[in-house]
């Protein structure tokens, strides 16, 4: 290793290209990186003193030839950006001098067989970005959208914007980047991943994706990692794109593949960004001998997730069957675990496991229980619930209907597919507006109008979730119900189904009396809004028979087979770490779930001691941190409930004090512990 210091513009010097290898991340410095680079060249024109910008690792690219290529290991970002502000001061004067220096210290080789070459070689996902930057001639014209939206292009409007307000000229700006100052490093016999992981510069962190990158391409020889870049990783990050999280592809990824979420058994540590590097080495190395059958894998399951990624310019019209399907359960409906069941469900789909036909009943069902989760309160699909599920379905050699359906029913508590008769119930009493919003209320609705088969239905973006009985209410409605006897049904209905309708003119409807309105919704092309010109009267009675109707509807869009109805519990025999406890007040519990076991138990004494008992068995350290925030329930004397030798817990509370201290010390643990207890542990009633 070859350290020395040397201005930057000596780093840059004219015999040499910088090039930002491929297991690098992309240009990514944000505006307040930038404004510090400013900041500091402003103090050096302002005092005229040198300034240390940080350290710059690199390799000699062997058989380069006479012109030198540098592998940037370590401060690309830097240097790029330090470009990109010379570029701005070139753009920025007319002074010819001037740009004929920036140019040729920092833009193009001005000789040689690599005349007019950039100086920088960046990735190839910048690369189309940074030349047409590094044009003489500035022109905004040439950047198509996605270029507008990069890194590079942002970050040099902003140089252009501050040199324009400085106090300071183009020529002294540029003066005083020649100030800045670099440790340069060169690696001979180190190895470089080991180098590039351990720095700790001033510029970014890397990203769970970066570093998943160069674990794969580092260990290969320049070439080698040239090849796989462009064939998968380049190509994976294309199909990315436009979700904005490659991690998340990842987590979802390796939870697919393993089909499960938990990383960490002895704590039940969930699979999170923050694990995600650790959990895919790991992964690589039970199942892979070396980086291009890996890179082959993501980039099959990169092309699944791309087929899961929609927004509002996508054409819902113009959607395969199948994709519709998926867009329905993932934008519409935004179940962001959805994908970790997908991807599984198109892996087996390519391999012939089954047809198109029965592919999409798959999706329904999962439509059906995401939708159903919503209205109940119910969880839906967690990573949690993706994983479990999956471990199931792949025990099925042969995968249809049956066995797809035992699968996604399996759950539990929280995590339990509702049955039809808490469904019908929450659809008719709850606040739908307040919890499922105005998008969710206009699914169902739609949903509802479609299978109605209503002719010449508006478009999807265009229809509106009119309240009948309007939000604010004005003096004659006020009458109308005070007359009915009926002015508490405005607190009691107003945003439960009943009371909710599709329109395309909300505007004009606004709090217009019901007669006014029975006159506007005749001429509606959504068939339940226009039988509501039937209705003579407006309140709480007519509310509820529509919802009614309404929810008896529902169950044929969103369903549930018979057979597997008859056997999941109600929700009201569920009690969860979120339930009201103060109702169940002279209840009795019949057991506990907790880490998937159920375990009977008559009283909630009982049950506070064996959750109790099962947490400090498995991490007794953690369980006493997460102890001290109710230090006088324990003691080291002997009392009623003995945890472990000279630690004992008091346990004689009532029904409601015994929940809430369960409540108060898992959440404790989960948070020192990284776990997610609180969502898993569940209790039935008797």
């Amino acid at each position: 290793m070859q350290a020395s210091v040397m201005r930057i513009d000596d780093f840059i010097s004219d015999k040499r290209t910088l090039v930002i290898p491929v297991y690098q991340r992309n240009y990514d410095w944000k505006t307040a990186n930038c404004e510090q680079l400013f900041d500091d060249v402003e103090r050096i024109a302002e005092n005229g003193k040198d300034h240390f910008i940080g350290t710059f690792v690199y390799q000699h690219k062997p058989a380069a030839g006479i012109f030198q290529e540098f592998i940037i290991i370590d401060g690309q970002q830097r240097i790029t950006s330090t470009i990109l502000f010379a570029k701005a001061i070139y753009d920025s004067t007319d002074d010819e001098d001037l740009k004929d220096d920036i140019h040729a210290t920092f833009i193009k080789h001005s000789k040689g067989e690599l005349k007019n070459k950039c100086k920088l070689r960046p990735t190839e996902y910048d690369h189309a970005t940074f030349e047409k930057l590094m044009a003489d001639t500035f022109d905004e014209n040439i950047f198509n959208r996605d270029e507008k939206n990069s890194a590079l292009y942002r970050n040099y409007l902003f140089f252009r914007e501050k040199i324009s307000a400085s106090q300071f000229t183009p020529q002294k700006l540029h003066e005083a980047i020649y100030q800045l100052k670099v440790v340069s490093i060169l690696l001979q016999d180190e190895n470089p991943q080991e180098i590039f992981e351990s720095l700790n510069s001033t510029g970014l962190d890397l990203s769970k994706a970066d570093l998943i990158r160069n674990f794969l391409l580092m260990p290969l020889d320049y070439d080698r990692q040239q090849e796989l870049y462009k064939n998968y990783w380049l190509k994976i990050e294309e199909f990315l794109r436009p979700s904005d999280s490659v991690e998340n592809f990842f987590v979802q990824y390796l939870i697919t593949k393993r089909k499960t979420d938990t990383v960490m058994e002895t704590k039940k540590q969930r699979l999170s960004e923050r694990n995600l590097y650790t959990t895919f080495k790991n992964f690589f190395a039970m199942n892979f001998a070396d980086a291009e059958p890996c890179l082959k894998d993501l980039f099959r399951y990169a092309k699944f997730f791309r087929r899961l990624i929609f927004n509002d310019d996508t054409k819902f019209e113009n959607l395969s069957a199948l994709d519709k399907k998926f867009y329905e359960v993932v934008y519409w409906l935004d179940a962001g675990n959805a994908p970790i069941i997908l991807m599984y469900l198109l892996d087996r789909y390519e391999k012939n496991n089954f047809d198109e036909e029965t592919f999409i009943k798959f999706v329904d069902a999962l439509i059906s229980l995401v939708f159903r989760a919503k209205i109940c309160g119910n969880a839906g699909i967690t990573s949690q619930f993706a994983g479990n599920m999956l471990a199931r379905l792949d025990k099925e050699n042969i995968l249809d209907e049956q066995a797809f359906w035992k699968a996604i029913t399996f759950g539990k508590g929280r995590y339990a597919f509702p049955n039809d008769k808490d469904f019908q119930a929450a659809l008719v009493t709850n606040n739908l507006y307040e919890t499922i919003k105005s998008h969710g209320c206009k699914y169902l609705l739609y949903s509802l109008e479609r299978a109605a088969r209503a002719k010449e239905m508006p478009s999807y973006s265009e229809a509106t979730v009119e309240h009948i009985m309007p939000q604010k209410l004005n003096g004659a409605w006020k009458d109308y119900l005070t007359n009915r006897n009926d002015i508490s049904a405005h607190e009691i209905w107003l945003h439960t189904l009943g009371n909710l309708t599709l329109t395309g003119e909300n505007s004009t409807l606004g709090n217009a009396d019901f007669d006014t309105k029975k006159e506007i919704y005749t001429r509606s092309n959504f068939f339940y809004t226009r039988a509501l010109a039937n209705s003579a009267d407006w309140t709480s009675k007519q509310i509820q028979l529509r919802a009614k109707k309404l929810a008896g509807e529902a169950i044929k869009i969103w369903t549930l087979p018979e057979k597997f109805n008859a056997t999941l519990p109600s929700a009201n025999s569920i009690v969860t770490l979120d339930s009201d406890f103060g109702t169940l007040t002279g209840s009795r519990p019949a057991g506990v779930v907790i880490f998937g076991k159920e375990i009977k138990m008559p009283y909630w004494n009982h049950l506070l001691r064996e959750i109790m008992r099962q947490l400090y068995t498995l991490d007794s350290d953690i369980f006493r941190q997460a102890a001290s925030i109710r230090p006088n329930l324990f003691s080291t004397e002997p009392t009623d409930f003995k945890l472990d030798e000279n630690f004992y817990m008091e346990t004689g509370f009532s029904t409601e004090n015994c929940l809430k201290i369960v409540k108060v010390l898992v959440e404790n643990f989960d948070r020192l512990g990284g776990t997610n207890f609180k969502e898993e542990i569940y209790f039935t009633l008797r």
